[in-house]
C-alpha cells in the first residue's frame, strides 16, 4: 500500500510540469532576447539603463493590458480588429470630458463606458447579423476611428489643468515603476485567475474548443460572446485612458496599429488562434517581447519601420510553432491510443 509521501509528485515530475508550461517557453524567449541585447556591443550600453527598461515596460503596458482582454476573445474563437480604434475614441472622449471641467473620475468612467459600449456593439452585430466577428470589427475599426476624428476635428486635445488627478496618479510612477505597468501586472494576474481558476473562463475556452458541444452542455454562447466583447472594449478604453494620463494630450493617431501589436502579443504568448486555450500571463510576456524587439531594433539602428515587419514575421513563426507542437501532441496521442488498443 502506498503512503502519502509516494502519492505526492516527485521533484523530477514537478520540474517536468513546470518546463511543460507554455508560459515558460515565452519567458525563456524573452530572457534570451534581453541577453542578446545586453551582450551586443551596439546596444548593450543603452539597453542596460533603468530609464530605457522602464520606457520599454511602459510601451508594452498599453497593448499588454489590451492583450489580456484579447486573450478571452481569441480563446473563444473570435478576433477583434477594432481595439486600436477603441483606444483612439476613448482617449479622445476622456480628453474632451476632462477639458470640459469635469473631474478625472468622470473622465475615466466616460471612457470606460464608451469602450464597453463599443465592444457591446461589436458583439451584438456579430450575433444579430450572424456574421464573423472579424468582419464586424473590420468595419467598426473605421467607424470608431471616424467618430474619434469627428469628436476632436482631427486635432490633438491638450491644455488641461496640471493638477488633474488623472495625470498625477495614472501618469506618474508608483514606487519608481510607471503606473501603467503596475496596472498591466494587476490586469494580467486577474486575467490569469479568470482563465484558469474560474468557471466562466473554462466555459469561454470550451466555446472556442467546440462551440456545438458547449451549446449542448447548456452554455449560453451568445451571452458569453457579448460579455467578452464588452470586457475587451473596457480593457482597450483603459489603455486609452492611461495613454492620455502619461502624454497629457489626446492625439487622433493614438492607438493606430495597436491591433497588430495586441494580436501578436496574444499569439506569441501561447493563446491558440483557433480558440480553446488562452494565457493571460503569456500575453503580457508577449507584449514585453514585442516592446523589447522594437526597442532593440532602434538601438541597433535598424530602419525606422522594421519593427512592423519583424512583428509580422514573429506572428507567422509563433503560429507555425504552435501548429507543429499540436501535430506532435496529436501524433503522440494517436500512438498512445493505438498501443493501448
Amino acid at each position: 500500500m502506498k503512503n502519502s509521501a509516494t502519492d505526492k509528485p516527485s521533484g523530477k515530475g514537478l520540474i517536468r510540469s513546470i518546463i511543460g508550461m507554455q508560459e515558460v517557453g515565452v519567458l525563456v524567449a524573452f530572457i534570451g532576447i534581453c541577453v542578446f541585447l545586453s551582450l551586443n556591443p551596439h546596444s548593450a550600453s543603452a539597453f542596460h539603463t533603468s530609464t530605457n527598461l522602464l520606457q520599454v515596460a511602459r510601451q508594452a503596458s498599453y497593448y499588454g493590458i489590451m492583450a489580456v482582454g484579447m486573450v478571452f476573445v481569441i480563446s473563444m474563437g473570435d478576433i477583434d480588429l477594432s481595439v486600436g480604434s477603441i483606444v483612439t475614441l476613448t482617449n479622445v472622449v476622456a480628453a474632451v470630458v476632462l477639458r470640459s471641467g469635469h473631474s478625472a473620475l468622470e473622465a475615466v468612467l466616460a471612457a470606460l463606458t464608451v469602450g464597453g459600449l463599443c465592444g457591446m456593439v461589436n458583439g451584438a452585430l456579430a450575433i444579430l447579423l450572424r456574421i464573423p466577428m472579424i468582419i464586424v470589427t473590420l468595419g467598426t475599426l473605421s467607424v470608431f476611428r471616424g467618430l474619434a476624428l469627428m469628436e476632436c476635428d482631427a486635432q490633438p486635445i491638450s491644455r488641461f489643468s496640471k493638477d488633474s488627478a488623472l495625470f498625477t496618479v495614472f501618469g506618474g510612477d508608483i514606487g519608481g515603476v510607471p503606473a501603467s505597468v503596475v496596472v498591466m501586472v494587476v490586469v494580467g494576474v486577474l486575467g490569469w485567475i479568470a482563465t484558469s481558476r474560474s468557471v466562466h473562463g473554462r466555459r469561454i475556452q470550451a466555446i472556442g474548443s467546440n462551440a456545438i458541444a458547449a451549446r449542448l452542455a447548456g452554455i449560453q454562447i451568445d451571452r458569453y460572446r457579448l460579455g467578452v466583447m464588452t470586457l475587451n472594449g473596457i480593457f482597450a478604453a483603459l489603455a486609452g485612458v492611461l495613454a492620455l494620463a502619461f502624454l497629457q494630450s489626446a492625439d487622433p493617431s493614438t492607438g493606430l496599429g495597436f491591433e497588430l501589436w495586441v494580436i501578436a502579443s496574444v499569439i506569441i504568448g501561447g493563446t491558440a488562434l483557433s480558440g480553446g486555450h488562452g494565457s493571460a500571463p503569456g500575453a503580457v510576456l508577449g507584449a514585453l517581447i514585442i516592446a523589447v524587439i522594437r526597442n532593440g531594433l532602434v538601438l541597433l539602428e535598424a530602419p525606422t519601420y522594421a519593427g512592423t515587419s519583424v512583428t509580422g514575421a514573429v506572428i507567422i513563426l509563433a503560429v507555425a510553432v504552435d501548429a507543429f507542437v499540436k501535430r506532435k501532441k496529436a501524433a503522440r496521442q494517436t500512438n498512445s491510443n493505438t498501443g493501448s488498443a
